[in-house]
């Protein structure tokens, strides 16, 4: 599940060398400023680290295939509806004279 993360002001601290490559690839055009560039590096750390703690690179794309096969939008359900009727139906055996 995706969590919504408001963005933060952070500082890091580069060697010169990494620096100097990150600066590069913006210049280059393959990131539209360093902080899209530091956020890509940092993805593709997770990524890594997921694939090896599920034993490689395919074993993680298995599992995120299966997660995405699981994801049918077609049954969500509208919380307030839900807890509106769940109200509803406990309210009524509390209380038969109700329904």
């Amino acid at each position: 599940m995706n969590k919504p993360v408001q963005p933060a002001p952070v500082v890091v601290t580069l060697t010169p060398e990494d620096a100097f490559d990150l600066q590069a690839r913006v210049e280059r055009g393959e990131f539209a400023s360093l902080d899209e560039a530091v956020a890509a590096e940092l993805a593709e750390l997770n990524y890594r680290r997921a694939a090896e703690i599920m034993g490689g690179g395919e074993q993680l794309e298995s599992f995120l295939d299966e997660l995405a096969a699981k994801d049918d939008p077609s049954t969500d359900v509208d919380a307030e509806t839900f807890f509106a009727q769940l109200r509803a139906g406990l309210e009524q055996r509390l209380d038969p004279s109700r329904g």
